[in-house]
């Protein structure tokens, strides 16, 4: 029997930017974040970064695994994966190991693929 916290179960929080909400400034967030609405400033997440459909980011996103659906002006930069999907614009660069692009996307950038994980800037304490 073993003592102490499981190494399967992770604790994850999701946090929602609603398609109404305007943010002025940088955000960082230790779980998912799931932005519908507009982010002027840069988002740093340790989870997977969702840029809905309706979702607009001026500033650079980095995260685990980063989902642009809507729209996002300033560098894209996911440790595990980058995903653009279609109608989606991305007007700057993205680095990734892994990056995937939808028929459909607008990119206006260069891609850079990494042979390991990208590393995403550690917490403030």
């Amino acid at each position: 029997m073993a003592f102490g916290p499981s190494k399967t179960t992770e604790s994850k929080t999701a946090s929602f930017f609603a398609h109404d909400l305007v943010v002025k400034g940088d955000v960082e967030n230790q779980g998912d974040l799931h932005i519908e609405g507009q982010l002027q400033g840069n988002v740093t997440g340790h989870g997977t970064i969702t840029v809905a459909e309706q979702g607009e980011v001026h500033g650079n996103v980095e995260g685990r695994l980063v989902v642009v659906i809507g729209r996002v002006e300033g560098n894209v930069t996911g440790a595990e994966k980058v995903e653009v999907l279609e109608k989606s614009t991305v007007k700057g660069d993205i680095t990734s190991a892994r990056i995937s692009v939808e028929e459909g996307a607008s990119v206006s950038g260069k891609f850079e693929t990494t042979p390991r994980e990208v590393g995403i800037p550690s917490a403030k304490s």
